[in-house]
């Protein structure tokens, strides 16, 4: 096989695998720096651990990873799955603050607050 010369290219397939949108984000799933990963672009080493990392975390199809060629088949970071029980007046809560969203009454950050204080209670 034979790997994408471009360290910049694997380390933007690595984010995308994690579904992270910045590198500093795929970096704290990974438990590196972001200035590890920006320490590979400067220098174009292949990053081969984060790329097992990545494979192990995220479920990646590795030639995709390494080569850009084939599918990714991406799965996701593989965790727990748990369950959230919401009473009817929570679920209220959330249909409301959502729709408050939706039309432009309050900002993303506002309704990050909101939900996080729906669960908490």
């Amino acid at each position: 096989m034979r790997f994408d010369k471009n360290t910049q290219n694997v380390i933007k397939r690595i984010v995308m695998a994690y579904n992270a949108k910045t590198i500093k984000e795929a970096a704290d799933l990974m438990n590196v720096t972001a200035s590890v990963i920006g320490n590979r672009i400067h220098r174009n080493s292949f990053p081969h651990d984060l790329v097992l990392t990545c494979i192990v975390d995220t479920g990646v199809n590795p030639q995709w990873l390494c080569t850009g060629e084939g599918e990714p088949n991406i799965d996701g970071i593989k965790t727990e799955k748990k369950s959230i029980e919401l009473s009817s007046e929570a679920l209220e809560k959330l249909e409301r603050i959502a729709a408050l969203k939706n039309s432009g009454a309050i900002t993303d950050d506002e309704y990050q607050l909101l939900k996080s204080s729906i669960f908490k209670n």
